[in-house]
């Protein structure tokens, strides 16, 4: 591990858009400053960067009363950025994809084995960095122990999307088991981690897990959409790509439940084009749309229920709109 620079690093308190801007500094630094084995594929990441959505939810969480965020918030911002982005780098392994974020895929660029070792590198590199956080002065949990109990539902999120490729019979609750873990558990800890830093009661706790699950799964769920929905150049991947690939998300199983139909002509292969307009026609889009807006409405009442500033209060309901596709955060 590189010492980052005292100019990349602040011991006063920031206000939002420091505090975001400080985490954009430290990512850039921890990937440029990497061991020489690997710089040249951490400064590849490096070129392009991220929306930072599951930073900027730890940094909103993490505002305490005088809407002021702690400097070892922003490490634990940068550490689940760095997560993430292994998790992007091995995704892309599996699924054999040619770009990410716009650029050539790490793999595609310098071979498989050195992007999964970038990517477990990635993983040690973050959990190192917030394990240097000091430890937050009460009997609340420590962050670093927060982080490796996620990413162990991550990885088991992964594994049962894995084990149901092409699996047609996939129900609705056992794809809302894989989507919790595979991208819900990863938000539910930055907004656990983020409450830890606020100084605020610990009854909280729940509430912002639970809004932490909720807006992973909207993400989730709009991605879906998205991919019927959104053409290449708005996404910077491809589209139409979930069943080519063999993932099965909810606007196919609702599709899929409502034509008997379909099932064959999707085993058979289908284009993806037909298969589009079938999932359209069956009321796939609309009805996942729908379980959006239901989870939508329910987190902004939770949010509400927080005795928070009003700053606060519309960081968290900004975060969640982006999170639904509605605004950009």
């Amino acid at each position: 591990m590189t010492d980052l620079t005292k100019e990349a690093l602040t011991s006063e308190k920031l206000n939002y858009e420091e505090a975001v801007a400080e985490t954009s500094l430290q990512i850039r630094h921890l990937l440029k400053s990497a061991p020489v084995a690997i710089r040249k594929m951490t400064v590849h990441l490096s070129g392009a960067p991220g929306k930072m959505i599951r930073a900027k939810s730890l940094l909103a969480c993490a505002l305490d009363e005088a809407d002021r965020i702690s400097p070892d918030a922003v490490k634990a911002a940068a550490s689940v950025e760095l997560i993430h982005l292994a998790t992007l780098v091995h995704d892309d392994v599996i699924d054999q994809a040619d770009k990410r974020r716009g650029i050539k895929a790490l793999h595609q660029k310098f071979g498989q084995k050195y992007a999964v070792l970038c990517g477990d590198w990635l993983l040690c590199v973050a959990l190192e960095w917030v394990s240097t956080i000091d430890p937050i002065d009460n009997d609340r949990e420590k962050i670093s122990r927060v982080f490796p109990g996620y990413m162990t539902e991550v990885c088991l999120g992964e594994l049962r999307q894995n084990q149901n490729m092409h699996n047609y019979r996939l129900s609705e609750r056992q794809y809302f088991q894989t989507i919790r873990g595979k991208t819900a558990a990863l938000f539910e800890a930055c907004f656990y981690g983020g409450h830890l830093f606020s100084g605020e009661p610990e009854m909280y706790k729940e509430i912002y897990t639970k809004i932490g699950n909720n807006i992973g799964l909207i993400f989730q769920l709009a991605d879906d959409c998205a991919d019927y929905e959104s053409t290449q150049k708005e996404t910077k991947k491809p589209v139409l790509s979930d069943c080519s690939s063999g993932v099965i998300t909810l606007p196919l199983i609702h599709a899929l439940k409502k034509d008997s139909a379909l099932k064959e002509k999707v085993e058979t292969g289908m284009d993806p084009i037909h298969l589009k307009e079938a999932v359209v026609a069956s009321g796939g889009l609309e009805y996942t749309h729908g379980k959006i807006q239901r989870l939508h409405l329910d987190t902004v009442r939770l949010i509400r229920v927080l005795d928070i500033s009003s700053e606060k209060s519309a960081l968290l309901e900004q975060l969640l709109n982006r999170a639904a596709g509605k605004t950009h955060a």
